[in-house]
């Protein structure tokens, strides 16, 4: 896919162009998640289908008014505002009390997306940087619980009590990751997206191959985690 033929393509569905410049992205394609639907440029360009792209001020118990001053009456609203990528959903509490919210209140980041320091026998799957915006996320999870799996064997078969991630092994981890991400359409295309926290760093998504991201979770390395018996 590239931006020529979408941008083609946007050209011959959309005759009207001030609609057309309405929903043309200032942004680079793949910045922001591609939505691919054959009826979308169709269904804006019903009798009855107004597409307003102006801020919204206020809301009203009938309408909606826009920072241009325009009110809209209304019958139904639907909220549609995306995600909330950049924080655990529940209270989590590892060693010495330290909470993940407060952890992660400036980044969220993990080992491989799977473990965090200082949270022994936490695991996650779709951790941080290890969703995807260009593949099958299948295959991220296929690898996390064969790492898990080559983890729970290890701990049963050793007696092991805990493991955790070194806080050495998940920064480095994390500084590659984030030189990867710096040179992707993700930091470079122009866009704020949910794949990115508010600094602006891409905390989502995995920025390569995931055959790449495989090949890292084939086997367990215990010598980057601290094992408690």
């Amino acid at each position: 896919m590239s931006e020529e033929l979408v941008l083609h393509n946007l050209n011959r569905e959309v005759k009207d162009p001030l609609l057309r410049k309405k929903v043309t992205p200032t942004w680079e394609l793949g910045c922001k998640r591609t939505l691919v639907t054959s009826d979308w440029y169709t269904a804006l360009q019903k009798p009855n289908v107004e597409l307003i792209t102006n801020r919204i001020r206020e809301v009203k118990a009938h309408s909606i008014v826009t920072y241009d001053g325009d009110e809209y009456p209304v019958d139904i609203i639907i909220w549609s505002t995306g995600f909330e990528t950049q924080k655990f959903g529940i209270p989590v509490y590892g060693k010495n009390g330290c909470s993940l919210v407060e952890q992660w209140s400036k980044t969220m980041a993990a080992y491989r997306g799977v473990t965090i320091p200082n949270y022994p026998n936490l695991f996650l799957l779709l951790g941080p940087n290890s969703r995807l915006g260009h593949s099958s996320v299948i295959v991220m999870l296929e690898a996390q619980l064969k790492y898990l799996v080559e983890i729970f064997v290890y701990m049963n078969e050793n007696s092991v009590r805990s493991v955790a991630i070194k806080q050495n092994a998940h920064d480095k981890y994390n500084q590659w990751l984030q030189s990867k991400l710096k040179k992707t359409v993700w930091n470079l295309g122009g866009c704020h997206s949910w794949y990115q926290n508010f600094q602006g760093d891409v905390t989502t998504i995995w920025p390569d191959f995931t055959w790449i991201y495989r090949s890292l979770l084939k086997r367990f390395d215990s010598e980057n985690y601290i094992i408690e018996k």
